[in-house]
């Protein structure tokens, strides 16, 4: 269990170095695709709809994920799939944020850049809990 939660809290903190390095970049024209490219107000409205469903739903489908191992489940199927439901969880925010960045680097428009701060903010609820794990395998413990 320690060994995964690790391994999840690798992925938790290299996802966010990557991506924030990659926004300071790209926000200081370090990174710059030549002559902003001007994004239409549809695109803009995509992107913020996307934006605005995924973090909930990847927040809702981990809770989701967890609340649906069955009881009685042994210690290594729960942690596997716990791993399995945060991995998804972590990469469903990494690709809306990468997204909102790209589309900031492109355009240079504010609105993305927003939108990329606000995917930085949902990490917050997304760190690996060693605790929440034990719980959860504690939990599968009791009903046997």
């Amino acid at each position: 269990m320690i060994k995964t939660i690790k391994e999840l809290n690798t992925h938790y903190y290299l996802s966010i170095v990557v991506l924030a390095v990659l926004f300071l970049l790209v926000f200081f024209k370090a990174i710059s695709f030549g002559t902003p490219f001007p994004v239409t107000t549809t695109a803009e409205m995509y992107a913020i709809g996307i934006t605005l469903l995924a973090i909930p739903v990847a927040l809702k489908l981990f809770a989701d994920k967890i609340k649906k191992i069955p009881e009685g489940t042994e210690k290594n199927e729960t942690v596997r799939r716990y791993r399995n439901a945060w991995l998804l969880r972590i990469y469903i925010v990494n690709t809306v944020t990468m997204g909102n960045i790209f589309l900031y680097a492109i355009s240079r428009n504010n609105n993305f850049m927003w939108l990329a701060v606000i995917s930085f903010i949902v990490y917050m609820f997304c760190k690996p809990s060693h605790q929440d794990l034990e719980n959860i395998v504690q939990e599968d413990k009791n009903v046997e």
